[in-house]
């Protein structure tokens, strides 16, 4: 069976000329970059009337990726306005912008050197290999960051002055890029005041590890909880989460945007129900982190997302000091083994 790319998928289209995926394919991309070797692959169909057929002398395909960085501010400032001779409040919008071509591949189908050639239904395979180091696609903080890919059709063919026809026709679709990582080793970290002074005075002794420093879809994060209580005490809760941070820069700016994009808490009641005739407290808490919640993990000049776990264990109005512990962590596409 073969599919072709949804019409909304295509930047610039046409009714006669079009792309379509491998057999029983449902996009483009092929292998797991990152991993092994990853290409592109499709078809590209041409069907023009017998009347009218395409008068060509090359066709080629490509695919092309961009970094695209845009965001505005407002800015207030006093203008002087020389109508009134008097200075009046204005609002200009900057705009910060930043566009670098980070692939460019093409792959040359078809060519007659000699004349324009009748071509009226015709199919060319092709298969484009991609660079390992290649970034996915992305679309962060509402469009501001973007890494973008397309596969795109050029064709030279014969100018139609009439019918106001150029030498070049060109169809460009979208072409989603995923890159993967297979299951990292473990690299433990631990925090903890078990029964030292410090944790007898507060009243609370903790020992929290955490196994990886890489999670993703295929490796949820878990965080093992231990708790041991030398008194009464009062939690309010304790809260786990996955922090993003997003670093955009273009013309010469910075912009910083942070926020949580998992969450979980704890209530006093479930960990003082679950108490052992020690006073312990033991619990793995385990959060998934869906593709589709997350951005990954990147380090580029332009766009950098990083991610930190946090925990925090809140003692509310007239309890001890809240704990705060940190652990900087990476998101990356984990293929489930």
């Amino acid at each position: 069976m073969t599919l072709r790319p949804p019409k909304s998928s295509y930047n610039q289209a046409s009714e006669k000329v079009w792309f379509s995926y491998v057999p029983n394919a449902s996009k483009f991309q092929h292998g797991l970059l990152g991993i092994n070797d990853s290409y592109v692959a499709g078809n590209l169909h041409l069907q023009f009337p017998e009347n009218e057929p395409l008068k060509a002398k090359r066709i080629e395909v490509s695919i092309t990726g961009t970094e695209y960085v845009h965001w505005t501010e407002q800015v207030v400032e006093n203008a002087y306005n020389s109508s009134t001779k008097s200075y009046e409040v204005r609002t200009r919008t900057i705009h910060y912008i930043h566009e670098h071509q980070i692939l460019n591949r093409s792959l040359l189908l078809w060519q007659n050197k000699e004349f324009y050639q009748k071509i009226t239904n015709i199919k060319f395979p092709f298969k484009l290999p991609l660079p390992n180091n290649l970034p996915p696609s992305m679309n962060l903080s509402d469009g501001i960051g973007q890494i973008n890919y397309e596969v795109n059709a050029k064709i030279k063919r014969k100018r139609n002055f009439w019918k106001f026809k150029g030498s070049k026709k060109s169809v460009k679709c979208m072409c989603s890029i995923t890159r993967y990582r297979s299951m990292p080793v473990p690299a433990p970290t631990r925090w903890t005041e078990w029964d030292d002074p410090k944790a007898i005075k507060r009243g609370l002794g903790y020992d929290i590890t955490v196994d990886y420093n890489t999670f993703g879809p295929g490796n949820p994060i878990i965080i093992n909880f231990a708790f041991k209580f030398f008194k009464v005490l009062k939690l309010k809760e304790v809260f786990a989460g996955l922090k993003e941070y997003h670093i955009f820069k273009a013309s010469g700016n910075t912009k910083f945007i942070k926020g949580y994009v998992l969450e979980r808490k704890i209530l006093d009641d479930q960990i003082s129900s679950n108490l052992n005739a020690r006073n312990e407290w033991w619990y793995n808490l385990k959060i998934e982190v869906p593709e589709n919640k997350v951005g990954w993990t990147t380090d580029r000049h332009n766009i950098k997302v990083y991610h930190k776990i946090k925990v925090k264990v809140r003692f509310g109005y007239l309890g001890p000091k809240n704990i705060n512990l940190e652990k900087l962590v990476n998101i990356e596409n984990i293929i489930k083994e």
